[in-house]
C-alpha cells in the first residue's frame, strides 16, 4: 500500500512538473504531492510498529541444548517498547541537533528577519515553488524573537524523524548491550569486552551522514565553515548533488547497526542461558 502512495507521488511530478518548478502554478498538485508523501511515510511507520508488535509476543524458543533463543527481531522489539523513554530522550536530543545543522531551526544573530524580508513578526508563510516532490511546499515561520526562524522542508523533516529514531533504537540497543557485556567481563569470558564495541562505529557513521541526508548543503556549510571559510559554500554546492547517495548510505548504515548490535546481544543472551 505505501508503495501504491509512492508511485503515485512520482507519476504526479512527471505529468505535471511545471507545477513543482513555476511560481505562478496552482499549489493544488505541491499540496497533493504532501499528502501522498505523508500518507506513505505514515502507513510505512505504522507497519514497522505492527510488525515489532508481533515480533514481542511471539514464544521464546529452546534449543536441542536447552538454551533461549532469542531472534534477533524480538530484541529490536524489547528494546524499542521496553525502552520508550530512553529512545525518546536520545530521538529528541539527536533531533534537535539535526534541526539546527540542517536549518530547520534557523538562528542568525546577525540577521533581524523581520527588517530583511519586510513582514510584521510573527509570520507563517508556506512557499510552492520551487523543486520536486520533498522539498515543496515548503513552510517558514518567522518567530517574535527577530534572529530566529522554522524552515519546514518536507523531506528535511521525514528524515529527521526516520534518522532521529534509527539513533534511539542505536543507542538503546549499545547500552543494553554494554549491560549484558558487563556481566561476561565480571565471568572473565574471552572477547567480551568487545562486543559492545564493534557495532558502535556503524551507528556513529549512520548517525553522521543522516546529518547530510536532509540538507547537505547545509551540513556542509555548518561544518566546513569552522575549518574551509569561504571554501565551505563550494564545498556544499558539490556534496548537495550526491542526496540521493547519502540518503542511502545514512539509513542503510543505521538499520545494519542495530542489526549487528541485535545480533551481539543474542549472542550474549545465548552465553547467559547455558
Amino acid at each position: 500500500m505505501a508503495l501504491f502512495f509512492f508511485i503515485s507521488l512520482n507519476i504526479v511530478y512527471a505529468e505535471n512538473k511545471s507545477a513543482f518548478l513555476s511560481a505562478n502554478s496552482s499549489p493544488f498538485y505541491p499540496d497533493l504531492a504532501l499528502l501522498l508523501l505523508s500518507a506513505g511515510s505514515i502507513l510505512i511507520f505504522y507497519s514497522a510498529i505492527s510488525y515489532l508488535n508481533v515480533e514481542r509476543r511471539k514464544p521464546i524458543l529452546v534449543d536441542g541444548k536447552s538454551r533461549v533463543s532469542w531472534s534477533v527481531s524480538r530484541i529490536i522489539a524489547d528494546a524499542f517498547f521496553q525502552e520508550r523513554k530512553f529512545i525518546a530522550l536520545s530521538a529528541f536530543l539527536y533531533g534537535i541537533f539535526f534541526a539546527f545543522v540542517d536549518a530547520i531551526l534557523i538562528y542568525q544573530p546577525t540577521v533581524d528577519f523581520p527588517s530583511a524580508y519586510g513582514f510584521a513578526s510573527p509570520a507563517a508563510v508556506v512557499e510552492n515553488c520551487c523543486g520536486p516532490p520533498g522539498y515543496v511546499p515548503v513552510g517558514l515561520v518567522y518567530l517574535p524573537a527577530q534572529h530566529f526562524g522554522i524552515q519546514l522542508v518536507p523531506l528535511s523533516i521525514l528524515i529527521m524523524f526516520i534518522v532521529s529514531i534509527l539513533v534511539g533504537v542505536n543507542v538503546s540497543l549499545i547500552v543494553a548491550s554494554v549491560r549484558k557485556s558487563r556481566a561476561l567481563i565480571d565471568t572473565s569470558t574471552p572477547g567480551a569486552s568487545s562486543i559492545a564495541k564493534r557495532p558502535f562505529m556503524g551507528g556513529a557513521l549512520g548517525a553522521a551522514f543522516g546529518l547530510f541526508a536532509g540538507c547537505p548543503s547545509c551540513a556542509a556549510v555548518f561544518f566546513l565553515s569552522m575549518i574551509a571559510g569561504s571554501g565551505a559554500t563550494a564545498f556544499s554546492l558539490v556534496i548537495s548533488n550526491y542526496q540521493p547517495f547519502i540518503i542511502a548510505l545514512s539509513l542503510p548504515l543505521l538499520f545494519a547497526s542495530i542489526l549487528w548490535q541485535a545480533k551481539s546481544i543474542k549472542t550474549i543472551l545465548l552465553g547467559c542461558s547455558k
